[in-house]
């Protein structure tokens, strides 16, 4: 059982969301890579032709921006909704209830992707001039969570998101950049096997794998810290809160 609507330090966040992950690894892993293995196959293995292709450590633009953008626009929200819905059972003292988060995620992904979509859009047309860009990155980091827990849609999660952020936009980007930069650094340690494989063999295949089980290992993790942190972050914007 864990304690949601609290606030918590950098530190609290991370051994709260790995406690929770450790306490229900297999669970999780299942949960990211229910979306992880069939993006992956179909974006990268089909689509990109990674199935037969040679490998190539230097990839194209757009081998690299596709699944990139597959992940923000869809593996992430999609994860990140499960992973919700997991979590809030655990707040109960129960088990994660993998079917039933499985069966209430893919039910929240179409009002998800419309906002995730719209905050995409407002990102990447703020890239342009790079700071704007990354300050409603930041500001609209939770739009999964309010569409999910708030029951927001569209510009609304967008708000919901940007309000939870006002006055605090540095240390959430702190602890939003820190939780990326770790799950970049496990990924590049997980995959780096599979990457050796693919290029001694010359076959794009043994990346695709490398990429497969870092995501599913790495996604539900950040999926957890970022809804504590969601909490933590309404927690402190309650009036009901005293430091």
């Amino acid at each position: 059982m864990i304690e949601l609507e609290r606030p918590r330090d950098t530190g609290a966040l991370f051994v709260d969301a790995l406690g929770v992950y450790r306490r229900h690894f297999w669970t999780f892993l299942a949960l990211g890579a229910l979306v992880v293995v069939p993006a992956e196959l179909v974006v990268s293995g089909l689509g990109l032709e990674q199935f037969s292709a040679g490998y190539d450590s230097t990839p194209r633009i757009a081998e690299a921006v596709i699944p990139a953008a597959v992940t923000f626009l869809v593996v992430g929200p999609l994860v990140t909704a499960i992973c919700i819905h997991a979590l809030r059972a655990v707040a109960t003292g129960g088990a994660p209830g993998a079917r039933e988060a499985i069966v209430n995620g893919f039910e929240s992904f179409a009002p998800i992707f419309l906002a995730v979509l719209l905050a995409a859009l407002g990102i990447v047309l703020g890239l342009v001039l790079i700071v704007p860009g990354i300050f409603l990155f930041v500001r609209w980091y939770f739009v999964p969570q309010a569409v999910v827990i708030e029951r927001t849609h569209g510009v609304g999660a967008l708000s919901s998101s940007g309000r939870l952020v006002d006055g605090g936009w540095w240390r959430a980007f702190g602890l939003i950049l820190l939780v990326n930069l770790v799950a970049l650094l496990v990924s590049v340690v997980l995959g780096a096997p599979f990457a050796g494989a693919a290029q001694s063999s010359d076959r794009a295949v043994w990346a695709l794998v490398g990429s497969i089980v870092a995501g599913s290992l790495t996604h539900p993790f950040a999926a957890l810290y970022s809804t504590l942190l969601y909490y933590d972050l309404r927690a402190r914007k309650s009036a009901f809160y005293r430091p």
